[in-house]
Formats: C-alpha cells, structure tokens, sequence
C-alpha cells in the first residue's frame, strides 16, 4: 500500500448502529486512517440456519456492506475472525455452546492446578478436544467463503485475516502454569517427550500432578508451548483457502514483565512461530509507558525481541488509567512504536460506540465473578477513543491529527531502521530455567536484572540497546557487544556455537550471572556479576555513538539509513520531571526539552522537532462531524 508507516483504526461495527457506519468511516479516512481492522465475532454472526454476514437477520451483521463502505472511502481492511476475540465480547466472542461449562463433553482448558481458565465464569473450550476444533474450522471456513473471497485484495479491501488474538485465549505472555493442562494436551506433550528421550524418563514422570513435575519436565513443558502454539496457528490457517492463508497475520501481546515468568514464558511460546510464514504484530496492553517503568521496559524488549510491527494500542480505554484520554499519551505510545521500529500504529478504538445487543454484552454476574465492574463495561466502549459514533470529537482527536500528518509528511525519512550499540541477547536455557513461575527464583532474577540493567544503559547512559535472541542473532547481528544473562544452567552446544562464532568475527559477550561460574571464559570475555550491572557495565563498554555529556537522563533511539547515517531520533521521558535530552547527530547537537511523561522525535534534514506530544495537550480541540450536528447535546 505504501513505503510509509500505516495507520490502522479499530472500528467495532457490532457496536455501532448501521446507519452510522458511513459517516463514521468517513471520518476515520479524514483524520489519516489507512487501514480499519474489525474482529468478527463468531457468537454474534451465527444464526439457527448457519451465518449471517449480508444482514438477513439484522443490518449489525452486514459485513459485506462494512467492507464496501470501506473500499468507498478509499481504506483497506484487517479482519479478526479469531475464533475467539475477547474485545470484551461475551466469552470473547465464542458461542456459549462450546463452553465445557454448557456442554461438559467438551475438555476445558486447565492450569497447572487444574482448575479451568474461564472467561465470564464459563470455561474455555480445549483446543485439543476435537469436537471444538472442528467447530472452530466451520466457523473459519464461513468467514472464508462468505467474507474473505469476494474481498481479498488486490481486487477487494481486506488485506489481511488475523488468526486468533494473542494467542489462542489472549494468552501467549501468561506464565506456562497457565497454558492448556487438559488431560489430551499432558497427553499431547507426554508423546512429544518420547520422540526426544528414548529411556521415556521424562515422559512417565509427566504424568505426576504438573506442580509436581521435576525441573527437566517444567523445562520441557516450558519449550513445548512454543511448539503447542505453532501448531494452533497453523491448523487455524489450514481452515483458509490458500488465498487467505496468504494474507493471515498473528498478533501477540507484549511481555508482562511485573507477572513472575511471563518474559521467559513468552519468549518460549513465540519461539517456533518465525518459519509459519505468516506476518506478525503487537499489542501493548501492558500499562502505561509514559508513567510506568516496567511498562516501557516491555515495550521495548517485546517489540526488539520479536522486530513486530503495532496492531494495537490503546487510544482510550481509561479502566485502570484515565490519561488514556490525553492526546499527550497516546501520542507519546505511537511514537514509541516507530522509535521501536514498528511500520504501522493502532488506534483502538477509533470510535466510541454504544449500541450493542445481548449476544455482545458481557455477563455481569461473570464478570463480578472474576472481580470485574460491570459498569467499567458499558457504553461508551473506549470512552476516551479520538471519535465518537454520534459525530462527537473527542481530544484525542489532535493525537490522531498529529500522527497522520507526520505520516503523511513528505519529508519525513520513513523506511530508516532501528540501530544500537550493543545487544541484550536472551539465551534459550535462561528462558527455560525461568519459564516456569515457581522456579522463578535465580533465573528470573537473572533475566529481569538484565532487562533492568539494560533500560538504565539507554536512560543514564545514552547507549542504544537492542534484544536478541538465539533465532534472530545468526541473522542480524546488532553492534559487536553482547550482553549475555545467564542463570544457573549451562549454555547447550547451540549457544555456545552460536558465540563461538560471533567472538571469531571480532565480537564481544559480556556474561551477566549471579555468581562466577567454572568455565566462563568459554562463553565470554568477560564476567560481570548481575547484581552490580548496572554500575559496572558503563565502565567495560565502549562509548556510545551518539552521547553528549550534557544531556539529563532519558532515553533516545536513533534511526539510520541504509548507509548508516543517522535520519531520525525519537526521544522519551517516562519520568516525572522535566528534562533535556542530548544527542551529537550529523555534527550537530540536537535538542529535545521534554516535559514530563513527554516525547519527541526530531528527523533529517534540519533535526528540529517534527512532532512532540506537549504540541497536541491543548485544547481547541477539533469541531464535530458535520454530518452529525444536529445529534449532539
């Protein structure tokens, strides 16, 4: 569609009134929206004969009509058809029939302790059950036939089909005591074992209560999950036609890093989804960044660890933090994506809406069963979103406004690539030993000590860090400085292949690990105890390339292009207090005074401030739709 980063805009249709849509998607390619995305919700499109995507039954459903008014106004389409949704859709969109809490022939999802994962106090069905599994492909294979094949592009709007979401329960980041232990998965994972242990050690002492299981088992099942994950990707896009299967995408959630194993765990469970074949994305639900640590911290080690693109981020959701609502935030995230790398932004939502049926709404005993507020729930859906289904704009309209002329600007350097001067690189046997949340002790210290230490190089030091893994270093190599963390474990024939020949190419590791360990100079130069790191590691490594000493702390990331002159800097302040961030680019100094919880970005040719988030935190804020006046109160 375009060398430029995309613009996507979440529009729920099944909230909105049918009347409404046009004007809406009007307003969405006004304010530089390029693509709308739109999950499908299974439980609101089945009907007693089969489906309904024309509106036979109900003018909500008519899909085919959404997509050509899409076309008209000159956007593309993403469609989420899952099977299940959660967009705070009644058991995430599934039919209450597939529920084992409704049909109890069908397995449920169970954790470790074997209580089953619900959504709404209904259990989640077990993809490993066929009864479900099959269901779920009819569904898929609808969507396909009714839905996707008059409209794939080119001839059509639709883009692209996602496959499930976050996963296949919104769950690729939890810790793996909360992935499928339904008796046919253990069983599943326990065949998986005898294919790699031929004494079947392993296996029988898989079949003990999971929290039981030994270390080796725990590592075992750790790793599976990547595999188990691959696989449900896979039978999922088995149901397409090849057309569709061409244009399927993945997104997964960032990693949780204040849930105890939940880096180790999804660095594991997204480990064996690069050979799919299938384009890949990020969603941000993990806090704040621009006021929270650990969230900023997520952000950029989930979107350097897997080099994934922004399918959606919260553009006014205020449950648990109503500066979601201030364009400053939200803008301050979007510029946080293309700081990372990402080619797209999200606005989810682009429209507040308020007209939706049962088959939508959340249960309200379910959810004061899993400690939720119904009222939290009900309309607006995304109170805070830039526009509003009667036609009302709202303030985060001057983020969106903001984002889609940077966009859009001519000059602006788009296609630059992220750079660094040194690497995280998280090896296999770390996540392992880390994977699993009791065994979360020097492991997992070990790891989120790395994170840490990382995070305060780029803010009081300047460097510019990049994430690796075993999977993406032999391919692209980031800087000649390593940073290894590493537990108790000892690194396995691949890692140390793996730094054997990086250390022959004139590159450097620096171990980072709880205590000195025999033979560590086979795997590094050097040996840096985890818990002085951070004032240790400033020190051994080289200066950074862009540093200037006057600059407060704060954290930048510099774009440059192909020849590796620097095109573009985007400049962050998570903090509470004012600041100046410093950089000596292009024989230049350049400047960024960010207020706090602030950003910017600066870009070639002239390095002035192309675009900060203080410049869209002031009203006027824009006037209503004019197709809409005569509605609003």
């Amino acid at each position: 569609m375009s060398d430029r980063p995309l613009l996507y805009g979440e529009y729920p249709y099944y909230r909105a009134l049918p009347d409404r849509w046009d004007a809406n998607l009007a307003a969405l390619a006004a304010a530089g929206v390029d693509v709308v995305t739109c999950y499908i919700p299974w439980r609101f499109h089945e009907i007693d004969e089969g489906y309904d995507f024309s509106g036979a039954t109900d003018a909500q459903r008519d899909v085919l009509r959404l997509l050509r008014l899409i076309a008209a106004h000159g956007m593309r389409a993403v469609l989420k058809p899952g099977p299940f949704v959660h967009g705070e859709v009644q058991l995430g969109g599934l039919p209450d029939r597939v529920s084992p809490t409704v049909d109890p022939a069908l397995p449920a999802v169970l954790d470790a302790d074997g209580n089953p994962v619900t959504s709404q106090a209904l259990a989640l069905p077990s993809t490993f059950g066929p009864a479900y599994a099959e269901q779920a492909r009819r569904w898929l294979s609808a969507v396909d036939e009714q839905v996707l094949a008059p409209n794939l592009a080119p001839d059509g709007p639709v883009v692209a089909v996602q496959l499930g979401n976050e996963g296949v329960y919104s769950d690729a980041n939890r810790a793996v005591t909360a992935h499928d232990f339904a008796a046919p998965a253990v069983s599943s994972f326990i065949d998986a074992l005898a294919g790699t242990d031929p004494s079947l050690a392993l296996g029988e002492a898989a079949r003990a209560t999971p929290r039981n299981w030994p270390m080796a088992v725990r590592a075992a099942w750790a790793r599976h999950g990547g595999r188990v994950l691959a696989a449900q990707y896979t039978d999922l896009a088995s149901a397409l036609s090849p057309a569709a299967r061409d244009k399927a995408i993945i997104n997964l959630p960032l990693p949780d890093l204040t849930v105890a194993g939940s880096a180790a765990g999804w660095l594991l469970r997204t480990a064996d989804l690069d050979g799919l074949g299938f384009r890949e994305g990020y969603t941000s639900w993990v806090g704040n960044a621009s006021r929270s640590a650990d969230a900023f911290a997520a952000h950029w080690f989930g979107v350097r660890a897997r080099r994934s693109s922004n399918v959606e981020d919260n553009w006014g959701f205020t449950w648990t933090d109503e500066s979601f609502a201030r364009p400053g935030t939200v803008l301050f995230h979007a510029l946080l994506a293309l700081g990372l790398g990402s080619s797209t932004c999200s606005v989810y939502t682009s429209t507040a809406t308020t007209h939706w049926g049962p088959e939508i709404d959340l249960d309200p005993a379910g959810l004061r069963s899993e400690g939720l507020d119904p009222a939290d729930y009900g309309p607006p859906y995304c109170p805070g979103a830039p526009l509003h289904e009667n036609g009302r704009t709202q303030p985060n309209l001057h983020a969106l406004h903001a984002l889609r002329d940077l966009l859009r600007a001519p000059d602006a350097p788009h296609g630059a690539r992220f750079s660094a001067d040194l690497a995280l690189l998280v090896p296999d046997v770390l996540a392992r030993s880390a994977a699993w949340t009791e065994a979360d002790g020097p492991a997992g210290a070990v790891l989120r000590a790395a994170i840490d230490a990382s995070v305060a190089l780029m803010t009081h030091h300047q460097y510019r860090v990049d994430v690796l893994t075993e999977r993406t270093a032999p391919a692209d190599r980031v800087g000649d400085v390593w940073l290894l963390p590493l537990g108790a474990q000892d690194p396995d024939d691949e890692l140390l292949a793996l730094l054997r020949r990086h250390r022959d190419t004139g590159g450097s590791v620096i171990v980072l690990a709880e205590r000195a360990r025999p033979g560590w100079s086979e795997i590094g130069d050097v040996l840096v105890p985890i818990t002085v790191a951070a004032e240790t590691l400033p020190r051994l490594l080289p200066a950074p390339r862009y540093a200037d000493p006057a600059s407060d702390p704060g954290v930048a990331f510099v774009h440059e292009d192909p020849s590796g002159a620097p095109v573009g800097l985007f400049a962050f302040n998570p903090t509470g207090r004012a600041v100046c961030v410093r950089r000596k680019l292009a024989d230049r100094t350049l400047t960024a005074d960010l207020a706090p919880h602030a950003a910017a970005y600066l870009h070639a040719p002239t390095f002035e401030v192309a675009l900060a988030t203080t410049d869209v935190d002031v009203p006027p804020f824009p006037p209503a739709m004019s197709a809409f006046a005569g509605e609003l109160s």
